[in-house]
């Protein structure tokens, strides 16, 4: 009633912001997108400046320890060996390197959102600052819902990530998924990054939004709104099979001499079909593709360990040499 009574909303949040070179345009697009900033990032703190002075929604993007890539975390991760009180030290001083974050949504965390005792000690801290939290949804064994409605958090979760795969036909197609879903359930959540292709597909298709009596609105205006049902993101439901016909005798009032009554036979009835939603699940990978938009070799990574590079064939043959021999003829070698 509420969804068709409103015209559809729909919340764009651009992540990973505070390193890129295209951060500045994207913020200065002027629709209403939440912006979530990285700690300890370069150029967070300008670009957290920038963000406000656009009247933009700002919210902290704050890394997490995932199933894989987790050279590409950042500083002040959150890892799953952490006690209570280094996860809560960390997680303060994230939010007090933006301080203009009313809200946080995780940056990877593919394991760790799936954490039940962890992430209670991240609500609990954003319980008490009074933010709100939206889950990223890298994983599809998320424990953020129950854990935020344990602790009274305002929260929602991601409906369409829009650009991993960064082609312009992969972004028109997450970007029509969102209208579907704003349509269809009344609102919906995206999450994009600062690729310079999202940047340039945002700016020449943002106003088809509006076109199609869509609004963009800040991440805080869709909290405690459930997440596109599983049957509008997979677009088709599954219908339950016809239920194998029940015998159900009819109520006979016996007269007084029963045995000059024939049986009455029992007479099918069929139950209407019905949509299981047991059997509707959500398309969600376990591990969700993530690309980075920035170079692990920049401030605040913690970059890899230098793996042993294997020794080259030739080595073998001509092990004092420090460059690769000229061509010789293989039959010398053979002779060997």
């Amino acid at each position: 009633m509420q969804a068709q009574s409103l015209p559809p909303q729909v919340a764009i949040i651009i992540d990973d912001i505070g390193y890129q070179k295209v951060d500045p345009d994207i913020i200065r697009l002027p629709y209403a997108l939440t912006v979530a900033v990285m700690p300890f990032t370069p150029n967070g703190t300008e670009m957290t400046a920038l963000a406000s002075q656009h009247g933009k929604e700002i919210m902290l993007h704050m890394p997490m320890e995932a199933v894989a890539q987790n050279h590409l975390l950042g500083k002040g991760a959150l890892r799953r060996p952490m006690n209570k009180q280094q996860v809560q030290q960390a997680l303060h001083k994230a939010l007090d390197s933006v301080p203009q974050a009313i809200g946080i949504n995780n940056h990877m965390g593919s394991l760790y959102t799936s954490l039940p005792e962890q992430m209670d000690w991240v609500v609990e801290v954003v319980a008490a600052r009074r933010l709100y939290f939206i889950d990223s949804k890298t994983t599809g064994k998320s424990v953020v819902p129950a854990i935020t409605q344990k602790h009274g958090v305002k929260s929602r979760s991601r409906d369409v990530f829009l650009d991993n795969d960064k082609s312009y036909k992969a972004l028109d197609r997450q970007f029509n998924q969102l209208i579907h879903l704003a349509k269809q359930h009344g609102h919906a959540v995206a999450i994009g990054h600062p690729y310079p292709e999202t940047y340039r597909y945002l700016k020449k298709n943002l106003p088809r939004l509006a076109q199609q009596g869509i609004k963009v609105v800040p991440a805080s205006a869709l909290l405690d709104l459930p997440a596109a049902p599983a049957q509008l993101i997979a677009s088709s439901v599954k219908v339950a099979a016809p239920q194998p016909a029940k015998a159900q005798p009819v109520a006979v009032t016996p007269p007084a001499d029963t045995a000059s009554i024939p049986a009455v036979a029992p007479v099918p009835v069929t139950e209407p079909t019905q949509i299981l939603l047991s059997d509707i699940v959500e398309p969600v990978p376990e591990l969700i593709p993530w690309h980075p938009p920035y170079l692990p070799h920049l401030p605040g990574f913690d970059t890899p360990a230098a793996l042993p590079v294997p020794e080259p064939v030739w080595r073998r043959f001509y092990p004092q040499s420090a460059e690769i021999p000229a061509p010789v003829s293989p039959l010398p070698l053979l002779l060997r």
